[in-house]
């Protein structure tokens, strides 16, 4: 059995104030709580922790709703970088101490199972109804039944599965109305959230997701699970709840969660017609990202999820057990 050490809200604290007394954070930067969890592969709750303790050595200042700003009007910059220009905190060379990063990443595991588990279970929704067995589940992630146990509740929590008055957990079956329900509430939220992201794109990030997009496009035949999760990833999630809204992104995600198994099933069914225009949908709104149009992309967005609930409504009863690949012996079909 594992056990996790602890500090992690003094590792993420060490690494920031090392890079800022080294010069590596310049003065003007500005750093948010995602950009921080994003590079460490951490959850917010800490590194909110240690920015907070940072301000609090004045070595951050809080820019209300906007992260917090390295202060000071030098010019100590990192390599890369040009005395004139304040570079983003996502194209910083960090210095990363491999000590700290293994406190992160010991501490980190049960995290990264449960977002495994989390995104299995979301993968079987749209293919029918599952039991899950907690003995199997605590096998498959080599954790005890205790353990299990709070992930399938965490799991609850966030609307993937339900614990019956016997006890057994359950997963599915995904109805006409669940559908319904979450793009509607994606169709409100996501265009509001990608207007605001685009205030802080970052143009790196966004050239190699339209690589991304066009490496796929010339190969639809061989596009595989993974990359239609990537390329989902890569818009709905990295681009779209990089929004500072944090209500607003906690509420998106947990309708993006439950509709996965949809994406998932266009590649399962070799459906490539749909592949194939989920991607050039895709890449238009990329595009007008690129051309720092984000009411352009905010509308072609609202009209993706529009067309995206159309299809997914209409293949809904179409799909089956068998449709979904290696599904792991914790899903039991009922």
């Amino acid at each position: 059995m594992k056990t996790e050490p602890p500090r992690i809200n003094d590792a993420v604290y060490k690494i920031l104030k090392t890079n800022i007394e080294q010069g590596n954070i310049p003065c003007g930067v500005r750093v948010r709580e995602t950009d921080v969890a994003r590079l460490l592969d951490v959850g917010r709750v800490p590194v909110r922790a240690a920015l907070a303790r940072l301000a609090d050595e004045n070595l951050l200042e809080n820019a209300t709703g906007q992260g917090y700003l390295r202060p000071g009007t030098g010019t100590n910059v990192g390599a890369g970088t040009s005395g004139d220009t304040i570079p983003k905190f996502a194209d910083l060379e960090l210095s990363l101490d491999p000590d700290l990063l293994e406190i992160l990443g010991n501490r980190n595991w049960r995290m990264r199972i449960f977002d495994e588990a989390e995104l299995t279970v979301a993968s079987a929704l749209v293919f029918g109804a599952y039991r899950i067995s907690e003995a199997r589940f605590a096998g498959h992630y080599g954790v005890s039944r205790t353990i299990a146990r709070e992930f399938l509740s965490r799991i609850e929590r966030v609307g993937l599965v339900t614990q019956l008055p016997n006890g057994r957990w359950q997963a599915g079956p995904m109805t006409g109305k669940d559908i319904r329900d979450h793009y509607a509430m994606r169709c409100a939220l996501e265009p509001l959230a990608l207007a605001d992201a685009a205030a802080h794109l970052n143009k790196t990030a966004l050239a190699k997701m339209i690589t991304r997009l066009e490496n796929a496009r010339g190969r639809i035949e061989q596009v595989t699970t993974e990359d239609i999760l990537q390329l989902e990833k890569d818009l709905h999630v990295d681009i779209v709840l990089n929004s500072e809204n944090r209500p607003m992104v906690d509420a998106i995600r947990r309708s993006q969660l439950p509709l996965i198994s949809t994406h998932i099933s266009f590649v399962a069914t070799q459906s490539y017609e749909i592949v194939e225009s989920t991607i050039d949908e895709h890449l238009a709104i990329a595009f007008e990202l690129k051309a720092n149009r984000a009411d352009r992309a905010a509308t072609l967005l609202s009209q993706h999820l529009a067309r995206a609930q159309e299809t997914t409504l209409r293949r809904l009863s179409d799909l089956r057990d068998h449709h979904l690949k290696n599904r792991p012996d914790f899903l039991v079909p009922l």
